[in-house]
């Protein structure tokens, strides 16, 4: 098999991928990205973090504070989808660019 003309093929035809960060991609509809939470909304009710299936949500009922490990979460959304509230307490941002160097930043901690 001679890989010459197919070499030569590729050098001059568009690439097949995008140029990220540059070109961002484009998100389907329903993309659910990074958990957010809205301490106003808020009950503690606890149902996010009783369906979340990686146990990636931990609420402190008595001192009010909600965290997330970002780098547990596999943004299911099934958090957003239990939540109560209205508007929603717990909800999927779109945010996708998650990346980092340190594991503890990952984890998110809000007190109300």
């Amino acid at each position: 098999m001679n890989l010459l003309p197919e070499a030569v093929r590729r050098l001059f035809s568009r690439p097949s991928t995008r140029r990220y960060p540059k070109q961002k991609p484009l998100l389907p509809e329903g993309f659910r990205g990074k958990v957010e939470w809205d301490r106003e909304a808020c009950t503690f009710c606890m149902l996010c973090a009783t369906n979340c299936p990686v146990n990636a949500i931990t609420i402190n009922k008595e001192n009010k504070i909600w965290a997330i490990d970002n780098g547990k979460c596999i943004f299911c959304g099934k958090c957003h989808d239990v939540c109560p509230t209205n508007p929603k307490a717990v909800s999927n941002s779109g945010k996708y660019e998650l990346a980092g160097y340190d594991r503890t930043k990952f984890n998110e901690m809000h007190r109300k």
